[in-house]
Formats: structure tokens, C-alpha cells, sequence
């Protein structure tokens, strides 16, 4: 393996790195949407809906405090908290911390999936200028130094590509979570909101402003 990685020339370097980058986040993103996920409480969320529906918002307020480990029951507690000054601006303050949270990392993931290939293509480009040097040094009278030095500048083409679907099918799956804590929190703050305005105390706020 460590003659291989000589092979593939000084651009091995830096795929080395990304590669490392790649599983180091992939893992770190990995732990934290499976400790989200253990951390969601859509029946907590239900219940905080049901008090503010039926006008307890004390008791939802205490239902999104005791479920504060849920990001959906945060952004309602956010909102619940600071309803009388702005609602909307609260859930939507409170629904982008979130979001960036679960964003995080993903555009080095994104970047890995772009720059690996890139480089690889680098490195077999200068193994194909160093090859037709040596061809043009030594005419045909070595074709096997030539085509040898062909075949090991593809080695970088082949690891950068390979790092970059590994690293793609995680971020692929990284992505889907996000979007679908995207379209959860959007659902959920609007149900909220449409329950709020319904709700006579927030009238009574919004006329005397």
C-alpha cells in the first residue's frame, strides 16, 4: 500500500488528507443526526401543539422546557417564550440555529466530493507530462518505462475517485436528513403560528400595538 501511495506522485499527499477530512467528518456527522434522532419527542411536540391549542400556554411552555433536548420542542419554546414581542422572528431565530447546526460540516463534505476527483486528475496529468519526458529522452528504446509511469499516474484518478463515492452516498444521506428537519420545523412552526393567531390573547396583544 505505502508503494502505491509512492507511485501515485506528490499529489498522493493531499488526497491522503482529504481522505482523512472525509472519515473524520463523515463519523462526526454520523454521530450527531443518530443523537438527534434519539433526542426527537414527536409526541412531546404533539402535546405542546395541543396545549396551545386549548390556550395552556404555561403548560406548553413547561412541556417544550422539560423536552429541550428536541430541536422542534427549542424552536417552540423560543417561540412560546417571546410570543408577545414577535412570534414569527422568534421560531424563524430559533429554526435557523438549528438548521445551521445540522448543516454543519456538509459543505467540507461537499467540497471533499469536488476537490478528490480534481486532484486525482492533477496527478495522472503530471505522471503523463513526466512519461512523454522520458519518451522523448529515450525515444522507444524503453516503452515499458513509459507505459509503466502511465499506468501509476492513473493511480491518483483512481483514489481521488474513489474517495469521492465514498464520501458522496454519506453526504447524500446526510443531506436528506437535513431537509427533512427543514420540512419538519416549517410544518411544525406553521401549525404553531396558525394556532397562535387563532388564540384570544394573541389578539388582544396584536391590537394594542
Amino acid at each position: 500500500m505505502i508503494t502505491l501511495f509512492e507511485k501515485g506522485g506528490i499529489v498522493m499527499g493531499p488526497l491522503i488528507l482529504l481522505s482523512f477530512v472525509s472519515v473524520t467528518f463523515i463519523i462526526e456527522r454520523s454521530v450527531f443526526f443518530w443523537r438527534e434522532s434519539q433526542k426527537r419527542k414527536p409526541r412531546d411536540t404533539q402535546r405542546i401543539l395541543s396545549f396551545a391549542e386549548k390556550g395552556k400556554l404555561e403548560e406548553a411552555t413547561d412541556m417544550a422546557k422539560r423536552s429541550n433536548k428536541d430541536f422542534i420542542a427549542r424552536t417552540l419554546l423560543n417561540g412560546l417564550v417571546h410570543r408577545e414581542y414577535s412570534l414569527s422572528r422568534a421560531l424563524e431565530t430559533q429554526a435557523l440555529i438549528e438548521l445551521r447546526r445540522m448543516k454543519k460540516y456538509l459543505p467540507v463534505l461537499d467540497t471533499v466530493i469536488t476537490a478528490a476527483p480534481l486532484l486525482g486528475i492533477l496527478g495522472t496529468v503530471i505522471g503523463i507530462i513526466s512519461s512523454f519526458d522520458i519518451l522523448g529522452n529515450q525515444g522507444i528504446n524503453d516503452p515499458m518505462a513509459v507505459t509503466r509511469g502511465i499506468s501509476e499516474a492513473l493511480i491518483t484518478t483512481a483514489f481521488g475517485l474513489t474517495i469521492a463515492l465514498m464520501t458522496l452516498i454519506p453526504y447524500n444521506i446526510f443531506q436528506t436528513c437535513y431537509q427533512r428537519a427543514v420540512e419538519e420545523l416549517e410544518s411544525v412552526c406553521s401549525v404553531f403560528e396558525i394556532i397562535m393567531e387563532k388564540l384570544p390573547q394573541m389578539h388582544g396583544v396584536k391590537g394594542k400595538r
